[in-house]
């Protein structure tokens, strides 16, 4: 008797990350000119969180616990990036926007260059929420990083919704993602 609900509920679980794959526009992603990094990306989307390996918290630490229940964005820049240095601005008023309403916005700084300079970029930029270190590359690989910013949004379930996200698209997923419902 056991069986049956477990089956019934991963079959539930299965049914629902896979109908949330591929839900947004290719064209609101960076990948929409090569088939192979968007195939990468979709890989992630319907699926359980990847990993942060992550290290060197600066405005605060993001524990999973403080994940649970909350739409999570993650920013996986690189220092050196102009176009990741522009988008700061509007991550800090995406995060002051809808903190209140469950969204967490996560800063991963990763690449194999200029992760020293993060606390310098934190303070120079105005960086307001919570960033870290990817020493060991660790998080660029489970995410698929194939250029920078690369953007993901993660549901209030904690499946990844949308990876590859270009920063003008991100707050149209966020709204549609706080309006949802967590699933019990």
């Amino acid at each position: 008797m056991l069986i049956r609900p477990l089956l019934f509920s991963g079959l539930f679980t299965l049914l629902t990350a896979t109908a949330h794959a591929g839900e947004f526009p290719d064209s609101w992603t960076w990948d929409t000119d090569d088939a192979k990094t968007r195939a990468d990306h979709a890989a992630l989307e319907g699926k359980p969180m990847p990993a942060l390996t992550v290290s060197g918290w600066i405005n605060g630490e993001v524990k999973p616990a403080d994940m649970k229940g909350k739409v999570v964005v993650v920013d996986l820049f690189a220092t050196w990036c102009g176009p990741c240095m522009a988008a700061i601005p509007h991550n800090n008023e995406l995060m002051t926007k809808y903190q209140k309403d469950g969204l967490v916005l996560v800063g991963v700084c990763t690449s194999g260059n200029g992760q020293d300079k993060l606390p310098q970029t934190v303070k120079d930029r105005g960086i307001k929420y919570p960033t870290a270190s990817d020493p060991t590359l660790a998080t660029e690989k489970a995410w698929h990083l194939h250029y920078y910013p690369t953007y993901a949004v993660v549901d209030r379930n904690g499946i990844v919704r949308a990876v590859g996200l270009t920063p003008d698209h991100v707050e149209e997923v966020v709204k549609k993602l706080l309006a949802e419902k967590p699933q019990s």
